[in-house]
């Protein structure tokens, strides 16, 4: 399966779910236009941030089941020449593997068995919450586990604070609490034998890889890249603050 990315250069930030909390016409405006954008090229949204997804999906559903909100939201695009239709898919990287390419087909892609590499899948808050936006079951997620399993890599799972925040968020206000929270999971994932915490989430990459000295992390896409074929170097491990101990060349 081949898929082309249509970048769409005029699209702005989310907003973080910072411009949610005092004006909900702003966040739905902002992320209404993300998705015009991308259907005035005729193709769907994909982000692999947490946080994009989930800030534009719900500003997405909220467009959908407010006929109102969504008049004054074109409104305001018509001003750019947009209209929000509301006919885009909303991907991020989880489902965009099990809904787009397909879990099946996904297999077939890989090439190199990463044995011996015992991982702990971290999600982050925002595919899991809240429930009208999550991409698996809250309670008891399993997906990450299906896409990471197909690589070959020893899953640790029920680690301590697993299930907890990275923190990310709250280090704009007070960056020891962004720290504190951000080595909780890595803490966990170290206890329990694992050799890397593997998180889909870029913000919570960038908060836990720049705390402690433990627990290498790795985006998703970094270790689906090697176990399709690249090397550690062309899957830019070695940007990684906190060194990766493994190589695959």
């Amino acid at each position: 399966m081949e898929v082309e990315g249509v970048l769409l250069e005029r699209a702005a930030c989310c907003g973080g779910g910072v411009i949610d909390e005092t004006n909900k016409v702003v966040t739905y405006a902002l992320n209404a236009r993300n998705i015009a954008l991308a259907e005035k090229e005729g193709v769907d949204l994909y982000t692999p941030c947490n946080t994009c997804y989930m800030v534009i999906a719900k500003s997405k559903i909220a467009l959908d089941n407010n006929p109102e909100m969504r008049e004054k939201v074109n409104k305001i695009l018509a001003e750019e020449g947009l209209e929000y239709k509301g006919s885009a898919t909303i991907y991020h990287t989880l489902n965009f593997l099990r809904d787009f390419v397909g879990l099946d087909t996904y297999k077939t892609k890989i090439t190199r068995k990463l044995e011996g590499v015992k991982v702990a899948p971290y999600y982050g808050c925002h595919v899991l919450s809240p429930e009208e936006i999550s991409l698996d079951d809250p309670e008891n997620p399993t997906l990450l586990k299906e896409i990471l399993e197909p690589c070959g890599v020893e899953i640790i799972e029920g680690y301590q604070d697993e299930m907890t925040c990275c923190g990310h968020h709250a280090g704009f206000t007070n960056p020891d609490v962004r720290k504190t929270l951000a080595n909780k999971p890595l803490d966990g994932a170290a206890e329990a034998g694992a050799d890397v915490l593997v998180t889909p989430c870029p913000l919570c990459h960038k908060s836990m890889d720049a705390v402690g000295e433990n627990e290498p992390v790795l985006q998703l896409t970094q270790i689906i890249n090697v176990a399709c074929g690249s090397s550690s170097e062309k899957a830019y491990w070695d940007l990684n603050k906190k060194k990766v101990g493994m190589k695959f060349s």
